[in-house]
């Protein structure tokens, strides 16, 4: 009997997974385009079982052992197309491997290995050459990138260490014919050297794997890893960097196989390109010295008679000092009328400062006390995840694992270079530590392919290993089970990477049709009055260069690169301005402090940057909208509504500019007077409610047209449909125009996914929801639609009742949700710029190792609050996060003290500015109780950090048991210090910041 259930077993089980789950998804996908119900389910379902039974029973469990992971979706309580389709991947990747001997295609003998290898390497420098010129960034761009499309262009010098390699070669694309802009050719040389990259990480795994499909996954995760697939679209130079670091452990790995041969010394082919390549990536970034130093290491540890034999030394010698030659770029270059060039550079001195980049030496290692170095360690993690999904990261420690247990001196030497590298980025101070990690995360992958190429070989022996240690015989069903285990494992390795590549295509897909950077400068340069002088910080100087110096736009102007120095920052613009307004030149800034610029005269805005007049505005802009209206204290002129068709979508901006006139007042004294003056705007539905709102103090020019910008984002709840923008100031208010409100292009971010289609409107899906309590008892819910026009989000305050019915698992319908009720400690705050914070409540956190009932602050605890932000859609602007820590006088309204910490996210490491879609960082943020001496203060709120750049926060001595404190969170534009609009009306009406909530001083 029990043989017959066995038997039935073998053949029904892998029947009903397929039969389930084709049932299941042709019942779904049935449903949502013709509205059927039970019964069609049924009749589908049966249908599929009795074909997926004549498909399976004339084959064995051995066989159809694969289909048995598709009851994962047969179960999923959720109907969902994306999750479908991955369960299908991973089942259909398990049969491949599973089947892998049985299928005659894998086992042609037509090709010789050699031949397949370099028919899988130039198929994939084909398709991601391909993959990155489709995505490729189109023009001009700001910062490092700027400055590298421009000084390749015209054969300058980069910033330290000069770069002269990637500037030689950059140069010669920029020179081929075609239509083609320079600033386009020197982005297509960093797809070029991408693509190379990941040919030489193919070549890698096979050599280390012999399989293919190992480098395929390897090479697909790392070539859509995020800051990856950044740099390849991008004119930079980590590209190049990671293409020498492959080069050089490509040629480590095939020395170590000759030496694991025992047929070799010392001194051949692939010692010289190992030489090479280490000698032309440390002249071309000396970041790449540290891993430099293991590799030397680790061929001192495999032949140390090298290094004692100075005859053998010849070779690598004249290797080296050939690639060195680039180097002479920088002195030959120092007397040429070029950006960068000086001639200090054709000097011994000059020219070491410059290439060894001695300026920055303060930066290097300057996060090493413990309290920083921790964080920073802790950053790396959530670096890696902002690369990587955490499937994947655990197949390359797996990876790891497997390397260590079979080659462990070439584990040993990769992950020390990993290692050593991601110290040294951890430890440095800079603004791009994704970048600077980029060469660490070719080990990485390396250990993924690994996993992939070797698990279900070396599952089954680590199996009978263990069998035997307990002195048991090993049956064959046991290395049988743990080599299907394996596999089904490298399968859902594979679907990881390729769901990874899905997930990111978007992104660089909306940024390849990206303006945003000519936009900005060409506004500048066509606004700009005659003889200007443009002050610009280095993200934008360099695109503005690039335009006067290759575009020959505007050569009447002066751009000036505005540097930080030793002083406070928004003094030095201050100054800076002051002086070109005493030169008697108009001025335009791309900074802006509204507390250092008190005493300059009042600006007005011009695109984003700000204009200084030394003439009065006469008239207002020809591509204004003329208006006629007066308020209480201005006299309204014109407008200009952004954007241009009137039409936006939702959570986009909408920027309105004014002009107008203040209406002038006498004294007592019959003086006139132009005090400053408050206007807002409001975005009106058409149910009368408020959707938007921006207010804004204005100090009018002293002569002739004011400009005003008021900067309008709709919040969520803002549905398609016809809105008014509505202009006043005190009690007055103005209708002014109407514009239209479009579905959002982007999905929203959630934290609770799902697919519910209306039964009423199948179009209609309820793809997500969150709950947010970030005020107390005023929990809102957030319902996430899809439609076939876009996305929308429907607010509910607390509220989750009175949902339409919707079709569940198999397409029926159900009015039965999985929106669950509210959870206490979730929060969900919409931000402008797709941005979403989901971080801590101080009132919810517990301090490190206390007892549970002991307030959160309490002498000498110190508390993490970390906070987390997710994307829904690239940004394009650096922002700060600024938390404060309050407390409260006994009326728990009134200050007594605070602590600020601002910073760009995760202590700089992650920008926004490299942040896509799906992106989620958390910045970490510990606040300190000292049990002894308490920080000095630099400024009003700012406490000297107990670490340069501590993310600390530190409760004041003057604080006392039982006194409130609370904490907040704003975000504002690193540049112009303009904040980024909270999304929620009711936070808005009582803060301007995200209150972090409350809690008491302890003991």
């Amino acid at each position: 009997m029990w043989q017959r259930i066995r038997q039935t077993a073998v053949w029904i089980l892998p029947t009903l997974a397929l039969g389930l789950y084709t049932g299941r998804v042709v019942s779904e996908q049935w449903a949502w385009v013709y509205g059927t119900g039970t019964a069609a389910a049924l009749i589908l379902t049966l249908v599929m079982l009795l074909l997926a039974g004549g498909i399976i029973k004339p084959h064995g469990l051995r066989a159809t052992w694969p289909l048995l992971p598709l009851f994962l979706y047969v179960f999923y309580p959720e109907p969902d197309p994306v999750t479908a389709v991955l369960v299908g991947a991973l089942s259909l990747f398990t049969l491949i491997l599973s089947g892998y001997n049985d299928f005659p295609v894998f086992q042609t003998t037509v090709l010789t290995e050699q031949q397949k290898l370099w028919i899988g390497a130039l198929s994939t420098a084909v398709f991601f050459g391909a993959l990155y010129i489709f995505t490729l960034a189109p023009d001009i761009l700001p910062a490092d990138n700027g400055e590298f499309q421009l000084i390749a262009t015209q054969s300058g010098v980069a910033h330290p260490p000069g770069f002269p390699l990637y500037t030689l070669l950059a140069h010669l694309l920029t020179r081929l014919p075609g239509p083609a802009s320079p600033a386009y050719m020197v982005n297509l040389f960093s797809a070029i050297t991408s693509a190379a990259t990941l040919v030489l990480l193919y070549l890698t795994v096979c050599q280390l794997t012999q399989r293919h499909l190992a480098a395929v996954t390897a090479v697909i995760t790392l070539g859509t890893a995020t800051t990856f697939w950044a740099q390849a679209t991008t004119a930079n130079i980590r590209s190049l960097t990671a293409f020498f670091a492959a080069l050089a452990i490509y040629a480590l790995v095939r020395l170590y196989g000759d030496w694991r041969l025992r047929d070799w010394r010392l001194g051949g082919k692939w010692l010289f390109l190992l030489v090479a390549a280490l000698g032309l990536g440390v002249t071309h970034h000396l970041s790449l010295a540290f891993m430099g130093v293991v590799f030397v290491l680790f061929l001192l540890w495999l032949d140390w008679r090298f290094f004692v034999t100075p005859r053998r030394w010849v070779r690598p010698l004249l290797i080296l000092l050939l690639v060195l030659l680039p180097l002479l770029y920088l002195p030959l270059r120092a007397f040429a009328d070029v950006r960068g060039a000086k001639e200090s550079l054709a000097t011994l001195p000059g020219f070491l400062n410059h290439f060894l980049g001695l300026g920055f030496q303060g930066d290097f290692f300057y996060y090493l006390q413990p309290i920083v170095l921790i964080e920073r360690f802790k950053i790396m993690g959530s670096v890696l995840t902002f690369q990587f999904s955490p499937w994947l990261l655990l197949g390359m420690l797996i990876g790891f694992l497997l390397l260590l247990k079979q080659e462990w001196r070439l584990a040993l030497v990769l992950s020390a270079a990993f290692a050593l590298h991601t110290f040294v980025t951890a430890a440095y101070r800079a603004p791009q530590t994704v970048e600077y990690m980029l060469p660490a995360y070719l080990p990485l992958v390396i250990f993924l392919g690994y996993a992939v190429g070797k698990l279900d070989k070396t599952a089954p022996q680590l199996v009978e290993r263990f069998c035997k240690s307990f002195q048991r015989d090993l049956e064959n069903r046991a290395a049988n089970a743990s080599r299907a285990l394996a596999r089904l494992f490298i399968a859902s390795l594979v679907a990881a990477a390729l769901y990874q590549s899905w997930q990111h295509f978007p992104s660089y897909a909306a940024l390849h049709n990206s303006a945003d950077t000519r936009d900005y400068t060409q506004t500048l340069l066509q606004e700009a009055p005659p003889d200007s002088l443009i002050l610009a910080n280095w993200h934008w100087v360099t695109p503005l260069w690039y335009l006067q110096d290759v575009e020959n736009q505007r050569p009447d102007v002066t751009i000036k690169y505005v540097a930080p120095g030793s002083e406070p920052y928004s003094q030095t613009w201050a100054k800076a301005i002051a002086a070109g307004l005493t030169d008697g030149r108009p001025v335009i800034a791309t900074n802006f402090d509204a507390t250092a610029y008190q005493t300059l005269p009042p600006a007005e805005p011009l695109g984003e940057a700000f204009l200084f007049r030394q003439q009065p505005r006469t008239a207002v802009p020809a591509n204004f909208t003329p208006f006629d209206d007066t308020l209480d204290n201005a006299k309204l002129l014109a407008y200009h509504l952004q954007p241009a068709n009137g039409a936006a979508g939702a959570g986009e901006e909408i920027i309105l500019t004014l002009a107008w006139r203040p209406i002038t007042r006498l004294n007592a004294e019959g003086e006139i007077t132009q005090a400053p003056v408050s206007l807002y705007a409001h975005l009106i539905g058409a149910d009368g409610r408020l959707y938007a709102q921006a207010d804004l103090t204005v100090r009018p020019q002293p002569e002739g047209v004011t400009l005003a910008q008021l900067r309008l984002t709709p919040r969520p709840g803002a549905l398609p449909g016809a809105y008014n923008v509505l202009i006043g100031s005190a009690d007055v208010q103005i209708p002014l125009a109407s514009l239209t409100i479009t579905t959002a292009a982007w999905p929203p971010i959630t934290q609770n996914r799902l697919y519910r289609p209306t039964a009423a409107d199948p179009a209609r899906r309820l793809i997500g929801y969150d709950w947010d309590n970030t005020l107390p008892g005023a929990p809102r819910l957030y319902l996430h639609w899809q439609t076939a026009n876009g996305y929308v989000t429907e607010v509910r305050d607390d509220d989750s009742g009175n949902l339409p019915a919707t079709r569940g698992p198999w397409g029926v319908v159900s009015n039965r949700y999985s929106v669950n009720g509210n959870r206490s400690e979730e929060h969900y705050v919409p931000l402008g710029q797709g941005l979403v914070w989901t971080g801590q409540s101080i009132s919810n956190s517990q301090s490190f190792g206390f007892a549970q009932d002991k307030p959160p602050i309490s002498k000498g605890d110190m508390l993490s609050l970390p906070q987390t932000l997710t994307v829904a859609r690239p940004i394009l602007r650096d922002l700060v996060t600024a938390v404060r820590l309050i407390g409260f006088e006994e009326d728990d309204y009134h200050w007594a003290w605070c602590d600020s910490y601002d910073s760009v996210p995760a202590m700089g490491a992650v920008p926004t500015l490299k942040w896509i879609a799906g992106s989620r960082v958390a910045s970490p943020v510990l606040i300190t109780y000292p049990d002894g001496a308490f920080p000095n203060y630099a400024e009003y709120c700012i406490s000297e950090k107990p670490a340069p750049g501590a993310p600390v926060l530190s409760v004041d001595e003057t604080a006392v048991p039982g006194q409130t404190v609370g904490a907040t969170l704003q975000l504002y534009d690193a540049f112009t210090g303009r904040p980024l609009p909270i999304l929620d009306e009711r936070i808005t009406a009582q803060y301007q910041w995200i209150p972090l909530g409350f809690t008491q001083i302890g003991e």
